[in-house]
C-alpha cells in the first residue's frame, strides 16, 4: 500500500533550508556594526537564514503528514513508522552525541582551550538530556557564545521539536478523518500564534520559540498543505490559481521580510508572535507553488542537482555544521568565527564545503544502508481491510 513519491523538488527545499542555516549561524559569530562595513550588512541579510528551520519544519509537517494520511488503516501504522523514523533519526543523532562525550573525557582541557568561551565543557544532564530529545524543555546555554558546547548543540532544539511533533502527529492522524484533520490544522495555526501573544503581554521574557506547542502552527502548516493536495478538487482549484498564489506569496514575503529584518530576532514581539506563522504561510506558499507548477521557473530551480543533492545530506549537514565553521577557524586562524576579514569570510566558505563533502560521505557509508533497512518495513494491511 505504498503510496508515495519521491518529489525532486522537496530536495531542493531542503536543500534551500539548510543553505539558510547555515548562511545565518556562520555569519553570526558575534554582533557587528555599521563600522564594520560590508561584513555588517551581510549579518543583517543573514538574519532571514534562521527560517531555514522553519522550512524543515513545513517540509516535515507536509511529507510525515502524508505518509501518515495514506497509512492510516494499516495493521503495522505505528510499528513502521517508528521503525523507520528510528533507522533515519536516531543512529547518526546519536553518534554525534557520543562523539562529544568521548571528546570532553579524552581530551577536554585541549579542546575547551580551543573553544573560545571560557567555559567548562558541560558532562552532565545538559549533554545527556538529548537522548531524550528534551533539550528545548530545559533552559541551557547554548548560544554561539559558548564556544564548542553552543556550537556542538545550540541548534538541536529543532530536532527535539521534531521528535516531540512525532509522537503527536500519529496520533492525530489516526484519529480524525482528513476533514475533521483539515479543521484541527486550521484550529492549530489561528491558535498558536494567540498563545504566543499572551505569553508575551503576561509572563515575562518567556522563550517559547524552542517548544512544540508554539511552534505547532509551522507544522500544522505543512500537514494543511499535505491535505488539500491529496484533494483532487482542491488540487485542480490551486492549479488554476497559480498566478494569485505566486503574487502572494510576493507579497506575503515582502511584509514577512520587513517583520523579520526589522523585528529584533526572535526575541522581538513581532516576530515571535504573529512572525513565526507568516514566515510558515510563505513557505507553505513556496511549497505549494512548487507542486503545483512543476514547469514554473521557481520549481526548476528546486530541481537543481547541486541543490537537490545538497537537500539530500541536509540531516547531516544540519548536525555537524556549526562545529565545523569554529574547527576550521581555530586550526587556520586560530580564533573564533568571523566574517570581518577576507581570510575569515574564505576559511567560512571552506568549512561549508567541508561540511558538505562529510555529510555526503555519511549519506553514502551510514545514512542510506539504514534508511533502506527502515524501508525494509512497509505499511500492511490485511485481506479483510483491503476488501473493505
Amino acid at each position: 500500500m505504498e503510496k508515495a513519491t519521491r518529489i525532486p523538488e522537496l530536495d531542493g527545499l531542503r536543500g534551500l533550508a539548510i543553505l539558510l542555516v547555515i548562511f545565518f549561524h556562520y555569519t553570526n559569530g558575534y554582533p557587528l556594526t555599521r563600522f564594520d562595513g560590508l561584513a555588517y550588512y551581510v549579518q543583517r541579510s543573514a538574519a532571514e537564514g534562521t527560517t531555514g528551520v522553519d522550512l524543515f519544519f513545513v517540509l516535515s509537517g507536509f511529507l510525515i503528514g502524508g505518509i501518515l494520511m495514506d497509512a492510516r488503516g494499516s495493521d503495522s501504522y505505528f510499528r513502521t513508522f517508528y521503525i523507520r523514523r528510528f533507522f533515519r533519526i536516531i543512529p547518526i543523532y546519536y553518534l554525534w552525541i557520543c562523539l562529544y562525550i568521548a571528546l570532553v573525557f579524552a581530551a577536554g582541557p585541549a579542546i575547551q582551550s580551543r573553544s573560545f568561551s571560557g567555559r567548562v565543557l558541560p558532562r552532565g544532564f545538559e549533554v545527556y538530556a538529548h537522548f531524550l530529545f528534551i533539550q528545548n524543555l530545559v533552559p541551557f546555554n547554548w548560544s554561539a557564545q559558548s564556544g564548542l558546547w553552543g556550537s556542538w548543540f545550540g541548534h538541536l532544539w529543532s530536532l527535539a521539536v521534531e521528535e516531540q511533533f512525532y509522537l503527536v502527529a500519529p496520533l492525530v492522524i489516526t484519529w480524525f478523518s482528513s476533514r475533521q484533520l483539515l479543521c484541527v490544522t486550521v484550529g492549530i495555526i489561528c491558535s498558536a500564534p494567540l498563545v504566543r501573544v499572551l505569553l508575551f503581554l503576561h509572563v515575562y521574557q518567556v522563550d517559547c520559540t524552542r517548544l512544540m506547542p508554539f511552534r505547532a502552527d509551522t507544522l500544522a502548516m505543512g500537514i494543511f498543505a499535505a491535505i488539500i493536495w491529496r484533494d483532487p478538487v482542491s488540487r485542480l482549484w490551486l492549479s488554476r490559481k497559480i498566478q494569485a498564489i505566486y503574487w502572494t506569496t510576493v507579497i506575503v514575503f515582502v511584509l514577512g521580510l520587513g517583520l523579520h529584518y526589522y523585528g529584533s530576532g526572535l526575541e522581538g514581539f513581532g516576530v515571535a508572535s504573529l512572525g513565526f506563522t507568516w514566515i510558515a504561510i510563505f513557505y507553505t506558499l513556496l511549497l505549494l507553488m512548487v507542486l503545483v507548477e512543476s514547469k514554473g521557473w521557481v520549481a526548476r530551480a528546486m530541481r537543481a542537482g547541486w541543490l537537490g543533492a545538497v537537500g539530500r545530506v541536509s540531516y547531516c549537514m544540519y548536525l555537524i555544521h556549526w562545529v565545523m565553521d569554529l574547527l576550521f577557524h581555530s586550526t587556520f586562524l586560530h580564533a573564533r568565527p568571523q566574517i570581518v576579514t577576507l581570510p575569515g569570510a574564505s576559511i567560512s566558505v571552506m568549512a561549508a564545503v567541508a561540511t558538505y563533502a562529510l555529510a555526503a560521505v555519511s549519506w553514502e557509508l551510514i545514512e542510506r544502508p539504514l534508511v533502506r533497512i527502515g524501508h525494509g518495513f512497509r505499511y500492511s494491511m490485511s485481506a479483510g481491510k483491503q476488501a473493505a
